[in-house]
């Protein structure tokens, strides 16, 4: 195995230019191992990548605004040849939400969802009707921390369409049915190196259900929905042609609980917020996920 990275780019965003409270706890750890970090800004022309042994994606929330942008970071990052973490495979595939019906078609369930391409021709309504929907969530394919996303009814969807017909006009939109089960919380399960670390539940904070401004619940998982969750996590690598344990140094599954079964909203695989707060030695456990996987991909 190889030496761990000496020097790590963590990559961050206007929001939190010199890291989140996270950020700054997990480069406090890795400093304590030798390894030299530093916030690097996604959309920073001037960041010579090869620079630094290694990258690790964290608070680049606002990606979502300059797709195009963050799409041509990522390609030179790999034109330096500089493990990711996580890895440049998995964070292309889990930039669409589209990722969503390819875990269903593995198994996974999900809320009935519908993915259009930008430019589609249709309404809203229609949407509703064809799929027998009384109520659906509106968001980006491409998006993050509930931005342009908002909810409607087959009653109301007349009064959405130029809403909507600008926002399938500027990017692909993903349609799904309303989960009223929201209503009680979006959970989340993170996962450190492919097992189970902690859990917390995200309580809405508007009318619409669309929004989670930072309201958590302590919440622990039962055993038979952390299987779910870790199951949703190995379909993802299955699907990518990696393990978890040893190519995956982060998840976040985000869901509701139907009855006793896992409904996934989101499988968070990018720069998801990983509650710290809520386990114990949650960013010692995180740095030894990634330090471990940037020994193995330092080796290649």
């Amino acid at each position: 195995m190889s030496e761990p990275p000496s020097t790590l780019a963590i990559v961050t965003g206007r929001f939190a230019p010199n890291l989140a409270d996270g950020g700054k706890k997990v480069a406090e750890t890795l400093a304590g191992r030798g390894i030299s970090c530093e916030p690097v800004m996604w959309n920073d022309l001037s960041v010579d990548w090869n620079s630094y042994d290694a990258v690790l994606l964290r608070s680049c929330w606002e990606y979502p605004e300059d797709r195009d942008r963050f799409r041509t970071m990522l390609d030179e990052v790999e034109r330096a040849g500089v493990p990711v973490c996580n890895p440049l495979s998995v964070l292309r595939w889990n930039l669409h939400k589209s990722y969503l019906t390819a875990l269903a078609d593995a198994g996974v369930q999900i809320p009935p969802t519908t993915v259009l391409e930008q430019g589609t021709d249709t309404s809203l309504q229609k949407i509703l009707r064809t799929n027998g929907w009384e109520q659906a969530v509106v968001k980006p394919a491409i998006g993050a921390m509930s931005s342009q996303v908002w909810r409607t009814t087959l009653a109301e969807a007349g009064e959405h369409e130029s809403r909507f017909d600008a926002l399938v006009g500027d990017c692909d939109v993903v349609v799904q049915e309303f989960v009223p089960e929201i209503t009680d919380g979006e959970r989340s399960i993170v996962f450190f190196g492919g097992e189970y670390s902690h859990a917390w539940n995200s309580l809405p904070t508007d009318d619409d259900i669309t929004e989670f401004d930072g309201i958590d619940a302590d919440y622990e998982p039962s055993s038979d929905i952390r299987t779910q969750a870790g199951t949703a996590v190995r379909a993802a690598c299955d699907i990518l042609e990696l393990d978890a344990g040893s190519h995956l140094p982060y998840a976040r599954v985000d869901y509701v609980r139907r009855d006793s079964e896992l409904l996934l909203m989101e499988l968070e695989l990018i720069e998801p917020y990983l509650g710290f707060e809520r386990g114990e030695d949650t960013v010692d456990r995180f740095c030894e996920a990634v330090v471990s996987y940037f020994e193995t991909a330092l080796e290649k």
